[in-house]
């Protein structure tokens, strides 16, 4: 899901860019002024969607720390409110794929469509939850690994920028 929203984000920010460039063609005249008004807002489109994939994982990892949080509780409905939800969804989604196969008439299987539709969204959530979540420890090991190593270079670099030049 969160690829959905940041293919309709790049696409925006694509096009963004796109237009802006060409409005930044017809005010500067400069190519030097042209490069690098257009490297900067590259850079800002960049960190806008670096910011939007961390939102994104922060707000996974938050349902993370709840599901564990509610394994850490003396209530046994919430250490198993998730898995009978699981069962109960997947249960009924085949109970009405079975029905529809087999006992029920075509006018019947029209009624049940909008149903067969909820339940087959709700069940790939709660599939996500469950068998997804080692996919984003991965997703937010590579991101954090990302960050210290742009992190290394930047303090490399800058010692190298307030340096004087030479000659």
């Amino acid at each position: 899901m969160l690829g959905f929203f940041k293919d309709i984000i790049s696409g925006g920010a694509a096009k963004l860019v796109e237009a802006t460039g060409k409005a930044i063609d017809s005010i500067v005249t400069s190519d030097e002024e042209r490069l690098a008004l257009k490297l900067e807002m590259q850079k800002e489109i960049n960190g806008m969607e670096l910011a939007q994939i961390e939102a994104g994982l922060l707000k996974e990892v938050e349902l993370t720390d709840r599901h564990a949080n509610d394994m850490k509780s003396d209530s046994w409905l919430s250490k198993n409110v998730r898995p009978m939800v699981l069962i109960f969804l997947t249960v009924t989604l085949m109970g009405l794929a079975y029905s529809t196969i087999f006992s029920l008439d075509t006018e019947d299987v029209v009624l049940l469509q909008p149903w067969i539709t909820l339940l087959t969204t709700l069940l790939m959530t709660v599939y996500t939850f469950y068998f997804g979540s080692r996919g984003l420890e991965k997703a937010i090991s590579m991101v954090q690994q990302r960050k210290e190593k742009r992190d290394a270079i930047e303090s490399v670099k800058q010692p190298l920028k307030d340096k004087p030049p030479v000659g």
